[in-house]
């Protein structure tokens, strides 16, 4: 039997990236999956792609910062697969966000938190309860739990929810112009421990994941478009793992956060980014330097092309 096997979830941003490796891995493990997402043609392809190979999956089109598709994705799933156990808040656009406060329109600022943060509030409004409705894990076994000793009256809530919500080490650490990603990956980590307080005694558990460098189907298109062997060896000499991540290293994180082995973990946020959070930064610029300096020719996929750097 797989660990998800009777349970049923949601992936926002599911048709690539983070968000398809994690549908991805969900059904691979027996879960049912709902993938929403705005790119329709990716999404119903991913959709197929899991059932073609004996999974459970459904595809949604929708914005998930209107509220409406909010409310409709947790009532497709239900429809659907006759409850909600799991929900996964990974959808995201970073177009026109850009800037610092002095450079950033109001109507992008808005817009921009409106989905990194509004959307993940939105997504827990309206799972929380089909969640509670549904109940434990058809697969849990609640443990003997005695009234005598340090344990008293019935026992608590377990296993009846997860929800990952997507930050990313931008929430932890700040990058120039970037406001809008940074405040909303920083915000994402605050909402996720107030629900985790919220609603741990209901048995739903709420962690954050913060992604180091994930090389996603559209990122590798950026690497091939405009960098090079050397500029993407220095992204890796970023990582004491020595290389950047992929979909699945996520996915694989998600997981076991989703499982009932991690009943234990909430309000946490987990770096999952090859130990870059970690290092002192005066040696990292150094041996970049270095490596830098021996390889004059080198592209990364944030260069323009024309020799200027994205900052």
């Amino acid at each position: 039997m797989g660990r998800f096997d009777g349970r049923a979830s949601i992936v926002t941003g599911g048709a690539l990236g983070i968000g398809g490796g994690c549908a991805r891995r969900i059904a691979d493990d027996g879960g049912s999956v709902l993938i929403v997402d705005v790119n329709e043609s990716a999404g119903a392809a991913t959709a197929e792609e899991i059932r073609a190979k004996g999974g459970k999956a459904e595809f949604m089109p929708g914005n998930v910062a209107d509220q409406l598709t909010a409310k409709d994705m947790v009532e497709k799933a239900v429809s659907s697969f006759g409850r909600l156990d799991i929900l996964v808040q990974n959808a995201y656009s970073g177009e026109d966000n850009a800037g610092s406060a002095v450079e950033v329109e109001p109507e992008n600022w808005h817009c921009g938190m409106n989905l990194l943060v509004g959307a993940l509030y939105m997504g827990a409004k309206y799972a929380v309860p089909a969640m509670e409705e549904s109940g434990a894990d058809p697969q849990f076994a609640q443990p003997e739990w005695t009234g005598a000793g340090r344990r008293h009256g019935e026992p608590p809530a377990q296993n009846v929810g997860r929800i990952i919500n997507m930050s990313s080490v931008h929430g932890l650490h700040a990058a120039p112009r970037s406001l809008i990603y940074n405040a909303g990956k920083a915000a994402v980590i605050g909402l996720t421990r107030q629900m985790a307080i919220d609603f741990g005694p209901l048995g739903i558990t709420v962690n954050a994941i913060a992604p180091g460098h994930i090389v996603t189907e559209r990122g590798n298109e950026m690497w091939n478009e405009v960098g090079n062997d050397g500029g993407f060896r220095l992204f890796e000499l970023h990582y004491p793992v020595r290389r950047t991540g992929i979909p699945e290293d996520i996915a694989s994180a998600v997981g076991f956060l989703c499982s009932n082995e991690a009943s234990f973990i909430t309000g946490q946020v987990i770096a999952v980014d090859g130990g870059m959070t970690v290092q002192l930064q005066e040696n990292l610029v150094m041996d970049s330097k270095d490596y830098i300096v021996a390889n004059p020719d080198l592209k990364t996929h944030f260069d323009t092309g024309r020799g200027s750097s994205r900052f």
